[in-house]
């Protein structure tokens, strides 16, 4: 392979393309080299272009490139993606080679990516009795517009032809049209036709441009361990387990919460008091902020349970239990080492809409419900799945 790439590369024009190579070191420059060597293999013309090429591996089995081009006619930038870096980089190496030369469109490389032949129609004469084919370079030159890369491929429209004209037929020269009155001749087997003037959205078969994936939701499991503060007696350790979906820019979850129990004690007897504990099930649903592995999700939703209490420090305590109903809302931060593993820390405020207290006959009100709950947890949440959400 390295006397071929060598070979290829000696047979091309002077060219004048600068790259700069950047991103994961998993993906080097070499293959993009080689691809844009056989796509330029027998160039009839020349452009300088300098190209920056950032690569990313964005998870298992997905890879993407972002492509800046400045050539003289303008600047464009676009952003491809593939399911492994030799697919990235030999897209990449197609969409600079159209703007280096145009007539790559027209001329394939030797080991790319190309259509197969479509079958001649009964009664069409064989490839060879027809009549040759003029040269890229007889065929004129396209226009690059300064966006032509973003539709990965230049934005080459011939001066003249008419609806359904074979492109692949046109000559610059004054002679090399056929008559008005005559119908344009048949293409031969595997000539690709293109009508009229190129849109923004015509695309080559020859581009391995990959195919767009669809945006996938991911599963996750979450698991918590923080404090709670003024919803129950004092603060103490809460605990908590989250699981459902999430995409690029959302979350929904499902939640749970167990507060362990704490004491409030009465100020006619400090030895006696109310022993309360916290659980709760709740759903919410974020929206999510992200830049690269670190995610600001912004949630909010509703959790219902029950607050348990039970008298301790007099004689007759009893247990009792109060509905538990409220509003939670906050921010998070979960950075994202690895595509299946995030570090979690997140800080809620809960509003209870139900109120109640505790209380014992002979020592009166022992704990009442607060107005607010303040709430800390910092966890591992596990995801699963390749989702398109990153």
């Amino acid at each position: 392979m390295g006397p071929l790439v060598l070979a290829l590369v000696a047979a091309l024009p002077a060219q004048n393309v600068e790259v700069a190579w950047r991103g994961d070191p998993r993906c080097p420059q070499h293959g993009f080299q080689d691809s844009l060597a056989r796509y330029l293999a027998g160039a009839t013309e020349s452009r300088p272009v300098r190209v920056t090429v950032d690569v990313r591996r964005e998870g298992e089995g997905r890879w993407s490139a972002t492509l800046d081009l400045e050539a003289a006619e303008g600047r464009s930038k676009r952003t491809l993606r593939g399911r492994s870096c030799a697919e990235i980089g030999d897209a990449a190496a197609f969409v600079t080679a159209v703007v280096v030369d145009p007539g790559v469109l027209t001329r394939p490389a030797e080991g790319a990516i190309v259509p197969a032949p479509s079958a001649a129609p009964a009664g069409t004469p064989a490839p060879e009795d027809m009549p040759p084919e003029p040269s890229p370079a007889e065929a004129g030159a396209g226009d690059l517009s300064p966006g032509a890369a973003e539709s990965g491929i230049s934005n080459m429209s011939p001066r003249t032809g008419e609806e359904g004209a074979d492109t692949s037929h046109m000559s610059s020269g004054a002679g090399g049209s056929a008559p008005p009155d005559e119908p344009a001749p048949e293409p031969a087997a595997g000539t690709t036709v293109l009508p009229g003037p190129l849109k923004e959205d015509v695309s080559s078969d020859m581009s391995p441009k990959p195919a767009a994936r669809v945006a996938r939701p991911r599963g996750f499991v979450r698991v918590t361990g923080g404090l709670e503060a003024l919803g129950m007696p004092r603060v103490g350790p809460a605990v908590g387990l989250a699981g459902g979906l999430s995409g690029r820019r959302w979350r929904v979850e499902v939640t749970g919460l167990y507060r362990a129990p704490t004491t409030e004690y009465t100020q006619s007897d400090p030895q006696a008091g109310a022993r309360v504990r916290l659980w709760a099930v709740g759903a919410r649903g974020c929206g999510v902020l992200r830049a690269r592995q670190v995610e600001f999700p912004l949630c909010g939703g509703l959790e219902g349970g029950q607050a348990l209490g039970e008298g301790v420090g007099f004689a007759g305590g009893r247990a009792d239990r109060i509905a538990w109903l409220a509003a939670v809302f906050g921010p998070a931060v979960a950075w994202a080492p690895r595509p299946w593993l995030a570090l979690w820390f997140g800080a809620d405020l809960g509003v209870p809409l139900l109120g109640g207290t505790f209380s014992a006959a002979g020592l009166g009100r022992m704990f009442t419900i607060a107005p607010v709950s303040l709430r800390a947890a910092l966890g591992l949440e596990f995801r699963f799945g390749r989702g398109g959400a990153g």
